[in-house]
């Protein structure tokens, strides 16, 4: 392993507990002090391309170091929680270059999908069972990957898709709010 590869988890899930909080703060803002003076909203509304840019580029990058330079191997459940994350950093960033504000439904679609296969990938990982291949802690194939393999545990709670699930409901808070400020 990297020496690196511990600083680079606990930053990651400090990264994590920080988008939890701000997930937090935005959902009780859009649920209890919805009105237009909202500046917390305003505030996210007018960067959520920005924000949704970052996370979609944070996503692919930090995914690639996980299975292209660290050398953790992607199981199948990782493959398709990529496949709803890699589009967010297209997507907004043609949101960004075109101003096109059309993209939101679209992000939005991606990102409850790859928050359903995180949440499943949670269950799998914490001992559930399954009846997917990948889902076994010792596969009979030599090159199934396991999805119950935890490479990264910080702060015992902080996985690999609980990552993967707070970016994926960070998108779906801010596209909700961007939603709901262009109604009123």
């Amino acid at each position: 392993m990297p020496e690196y590869l511990n600083l680079l988890n606990k930053v990651l899930s400090l990264g994590t507990i920080f988008l939890q909080v701000v997930i937090l703060l935005l959902a009780v803002n859009l649920i209890f002090f919805r009105n237009t003076k909202n500046k917390i909203l305003s505030f996210f509304k007018k960067y959520t391309f920005h924000f949704g840019f970052l996370a979609g580029l944070g996503a692919v990058v930090l995914s690639l170091i996980y299975s292209e330079i660290i050398g953790f191997p992607a199981c199948d459940l990782c493959w398709v929680q990529r496949i709803f994350l890699y589009p967010q950093l297209i997507l907004f960033g043609l949101g960004l270059y075109k101003k096109d504000k059309s993209i939101v439904d679209y992000s939005l679609a991606f990102a409850i999908l790859g928050s359903i296969v995180s949440i499943y990938h949670i269950y799998i990982e914490s001992g559930g069972p399954s009846s997917l291949g990948c889902a076994t802690i010792k596969p009979e194939n030599a090159n199934e990957i396991s999805c119950a393999i935890r490479y990264v545990f910080e702060f015992g709670y902080i996985t690999i898709p609980l990552m993967c699930l707070t970016l994926s409901v960070f998108i779906i808070t801010i596209l909700l709010n961007y939603k709901f400020k262009l109604k009123v």
